[in-house]
C-alpha cells in the first residue's frame, strides 16, 4: 500500500461518456476516487448503498441530490447519503475535477466498473 499517491501515476478509465476516473484510495472500509468531467458530460440519476463525500478541485458541476439542484464549484464539499438518488452534469466550459470517498468499499470501482441502481 502506498501512503502518498501522485494521481498522474494512476491509470484512468472511462466511467461513462466524457468522464474518466482513477481509484486513488483502497482502504479496508472506504474507496477513494478522482473523476474528471469534460464539459457537456452528464450521468443519469442513480443511487448506491455507499455514502459519498467529495470535494471539487477544479471547475464546477450541477449535482441533483434527492431532487434538489446544487452548483458545486472549486473548493466546495458535498455529502450524498447512502441510497439517495443523485446525478451530476458539467454545463461549464472547462473540465470539473472531483475527489470522492465512498464508504463502505465500492468493489465495483476497484474492478474499474460503475455499477449502481439507475432510475431512467
Amino acid at each position: 500500500m502506498k501512503f502518498v499517491i501522485d494521481p498522474d501515476d494512476l491509470e484512468a478509465w472511462k466511467i461513462h461518456e466524457g468522464v474518466m476516473a482513477k481509484v486513488v484510495g483502497e482502504g479496508q472500509k472506504m474507496t477513494g476516487l478522482m473523476t474528471i468531467w469534460e464539459p457537456g458530460s452528464k450521468f443519469s440519476i442513480h443511487s448506491h448503498p455507499q455514502e459519498q463525500i467529495g470535494i471539487c478541485l477544479q471547475g464546477e458541476a450541477i449535482f441533483t441530490i434527492d431532487g434538489n439542484e446544487y452548483l458545486v464549484k472549486k473548493g466546495d464539499v458535498y455529502n450524498i447519503p447512502s441510497n439517495v438518488p443523485h446525478n451530476e452534469r458539467n454545463d461549464g466550459d472547462e473540465p470539473a475535477v472531483f475527489v470522492e470517498c465512498f464508504a463502505p468499499v465500492r468493489e465495483d470501482l476497484l474492478r474499474k466498473r460503475f455499477e449502481q441502481k439507475t432510475y431512467d
